[in-house]
């Protein structure tokens, strides 16, 4: 309710200009009455609030009872309107992992779309062919050891095309019994590990694979340029029984975050 009043009238009232606030409590409701200057004219102004209890925080529980100073020196527990104002309430969201993803995949194909439609290069992942760099590609770890192992297995060197009556090494001769060497070597019990991480070094499999048996040779495949791992290697046993153990052991089995493929290495001939 508000009541206009002139302001002679009230001058006789209190010799401030302004009668004083007024509070009055009935049960859950706060009653304030104030006194403003609006349009040259000194307007009562009375506001409701309906009161509430809360549970707070120790300090700001003490913190409620510090002294007021300055032009709140006088008034009483609570905001007081004439000399406070309360700013408009701030909520904090917080964005979970799903929204934040969903976001990220939202900017990846708005970039994507705009890449398309500037008639520019695509990037292409050489290993699922989808639109992203190799190294950030999330089915690295599932498809990455198989296709580098096509991709190996493609760009093999194949031997070479003899012009007829030039000389052969009997080691490559179609029919012809291998070297010695190359003999032994097949014969040698020999497993191949495939879908290792790329951090994995010869350490590492030597502390997996020694406890089969002894191990005549470890053959860990590692990129030329970078020196990383390429997902798979060859393990060389003294014995075939030490071998069939420790593939049976090892196949399928969880290595840090992937799940080791253990097979018998095929003939080198083959």
């Amino acid at each position: 309710m508000t009541i206009d009043q002139q302001w002679g009238d009230m001058m006789d009232e209190t010799e401030f200009g302004y009668p004083p606030q007024q509070e009055i409590i009935e049960g859950d409701i706060k009653k304030i009455i104030s006194y403003e200057d609006r349009d040259e004219k000194v307007v009562k102004v009375t506001r409701f609030y309906k009161l509430t209890k809360l549970k707070v925080p120790k300090p700001i529980a003490d913190r409620k009872k510090w002294k007021k100073f300055g032009d709140c020196s006088s008034d009483g527990p609570g905001i007081n309107p004439a000399n406070s104002m309360v700013g408009d309430a701030v909520f904090l969201t917080l964005a979970t992992k799903k929204e934040q993803q969903e976001k990220k995949e939202d900017d990846v194909a708005e970039k994507m779309a705009k890449l398309k439609a500037s008639g520019q290069g695509m990037v292409v992942c050489r290993i699922c062919k989808g639109p992203h760099w190799t190294k950030q590609c999330p089915y690295k770890d599932t498809l990455g050891v198989a296709l580098d192992v096509q991709q190996e297995e493609a760009n093999a060197v194949k031997p070479p095309v003899r012009a007829p009556g030039a000389y052969v090494p009997p080691s490559i001769r179609k029919g012809e019994p291998q070297d010695s060497q190359t003999r032994q070597r097949d014969e040698n019990p020999t497993i191949r590990v495939s879908n290792l991480a790329e951090e994995t070094s010869e350490k590492d499999l030597q502390d997996l694979f020694k406890p089969f048996g002894p191990v005549s040779r470890i053959y860990l495949a590692k990129d030329k340029n970078t020196g990383i791992s390429k997902g798979f290697a060859y393990i060389t046993y003294n014995r075939r029984e030490s071998a069939e153990t420790a593939l049976q052991t090892l196949h399928r089995y969880r290595y840090g975050h992937l799940i080791l493929q253990v097979e018998w290495a095929k003939p080198s001939g083959s």
